[in-house]
């Protein structure tokens, strides 16, 4: 649990993570795909397309053992997972913060069962009860002090004998922009640099540089024993519990 000692994060890194991804809507699947400023040379690309097929692969292999009804995801950002859980299950709403990345999956998985609606997660409070909640590369952004209240709600959000499902990120520095300031690997909040300008609206005077948060610190808690997470690290491969 949170104690007292744990600092409460600046409502403003919050608010420059929304707009960071906001600006990087454009750029994002060239981190996915390991291109431009991402590409970090061919064994690493390698190892990174090796473990994304990995995690891909036991995601559906999970939603079709499970075949749920109802799903959730948090954080969709561009479809690169959606396309996946939206093929499988019978309606999914998704959900992020950011219209920008929310058009691009759209464009991306244009399915009839898939809606969309934007939300703060931090704000955000579940109306409906899934059979499934999944999220991918979102858990590393919730800061220590929202982690608690965060999974309050993931566990608010399933229901009975449903599964929440995590992907994410494991400590490592070749997954970010070569440009981008290395963090300590307990640093709370990490500085991310733009590629090139983009423009938001009333939000031009957005610093090039914003912050977001750095890799999980914290375990993947069991919701009631129905957590199943799949942790990315490039150069060791994928760790599943699943």
């Amino acid at each position: 649990m949170i104690t007292t000692s744990t600092p409460a994060t600046d409502p403003a890194v919050l608010s420059e993570q929304v707009a960071y991804y906001r600006k990087r809507a454009g750029e994002y699947d060239e981190w996915w795909f390991r291109t431009g400023r991402y590409d970090h040379g061919a064994d690493l690309n390698v190892a990174w397309a090796a473990d994304a097929a990995e995690v891909a692969t036991a995601l559906v292999r999970h939603l079709d053992e499970t075949r749920p009804r109802r799903a959730l995801e948090l954080a969709c950002g561009t479809g690169l997972f959606t396309r996946w859980v939206a093929s499988r299950v019978g309606h999914l709403l998704a959900l992020d913060a950011s219209p920008e990345v929310q058009a691009i999956s759209r464009a991306r998985v244009a399915a009839a069962n898939v809606d969309y609606a934007l939300a703060d997660l931090f704000a955000w409070q579940p109306a409906e009860r899934y059979d499934v909640v999944f999220m991918s590369f979102w858990l590393s952004h919730v800061p220590d002090d929202h982690f608690d209240k965060f999974w309050a709600k993931v566990e608010a959000a399933l229901a009975d004998g449903a599964t929440a499902y995590v992907i994410d990120s494991g400590w490592d520095l070749t997954s970010s922009a070569k440009n981008h300031v290395r963090p300590d690997r307990e640093a709370g909040v990490a500085a991310r640099k733009l590629k090139r300008r983009q423009r938001i609206p009333d939000r031009e005077d957005l610093p090039r540089a914003c912050r977001a948060r750095a890799a999980p610190r914290r375990a993947v808690p069991a919701v009631a024993n129905r957590t199943y997470a799949a942790l990315f690290h490039p150069r060791r491969g994928v760790a599943l519990n699943a």
